[in-house]
């Protein structure tokens, strides 16, 4: 009786795990930002992508901000950062902080 409530259990994770992944395009899904950001053409839901850098999502904007003056990222490192940010919590400071590095 164990093996087919653990079977049924793995099942189920399982299934919830399908649902929020796009096979087709293998991203994982998520609901729309309060905050705004890109929405996907696909019924307005929005595409996680991953941090740009270990570590970006723990950071809070001002946090953020002091990070980015001090961490002298490359330029494609940079680009990055700036989409992902405007694709999730489109915050401005850090936008701005972004593109004064970018030039």
């Amino acid at each position: 009786m164990r093996f087919w409530k653990l079977l049924l259990g793995v099942a189920a994770v399982g299934l919830v795990a399908v649902a929020f992944r796009d096979v087709a395009g293998d991203r994982w899904l998520r609901p729309a930002s309060p905050f705004g950001g890109d929405d996907d053409d696909e019924g307005g839901v929005a595409v996680s992508e991953e941090e740009p850098v270990l570590g970006y999502d723990g950071m809070d904007r001002d946090t953020l901000v002091d990070w980015l003056s001090e961490a002298d990222l490359d330029h494609e490192t940079l680009l990055a950062i700036h989409a992902y940010e405007s694709a999730n919590l489109n915050r401005g400071p850090v936008l701005d902080a972004v593109d004064d590095l970018l030039g």
